[in-house]
């Protein structure tokens, strides 16, 4: 068990590229990630989208770490209908624009997304001095 989510491009479609977490997947977590990819200056998904998800998939993976808990595929082959926080749908300037399969959640606490940003944001500068 985890606390899964697969992220793609709005609109939905499964063929779509996603990026799967299986850690973090809570809308402050997805929240954060995208404020990072933002606040380092990413093209956004509305300019760039494919250079939008892989620059998103570097934010989480150097948010995580090690070699585990994330993974990138088509959709389908994502466990996109997870029982968890289900497929988050981005778009615009890197925000969440829509939600699939997700059950209902309490309130978001707009702290914990900055916390988050600013992790992501840390651990992404770090990672890019080291290159």
């Amino acid at each position: 068990m985890g606390n899964r989510a697969v992220i793609t491009l709005a609109p939905f479609g499964l063929d779509n590229m996603g990026i799967y977490v299986h850690w973090n997947g809570g809308p402050e977590s997805i929240a954060g990630f995208l404020q990072a990819a933002k606040a380092l200056g990413m093209r956004p998904p509305k300019s760039d989208a494919s250079y939008a998800m892989a620059r998103l998939t570097q934010v989480i993976a150097n948010y995580f770490g090690g070699s585990t808990s994330i993974g990138i595929g088509r959709v389908r082959d994502l466990d996109y209908d997870n029982g968890d926080n289900g497929t988050y749908l981005i778009g615009g300037d890197w925000e969440i624009v829509g939600r699939e399969f997700f059950g209902e959640h309490g309130a978001i606490d707009p702290s914990r997304i900055d916390k988050i940003a600013a992790q992501a944001i840390e651990k992404t500068r770090l990672f890019a001095r080291e290159e």
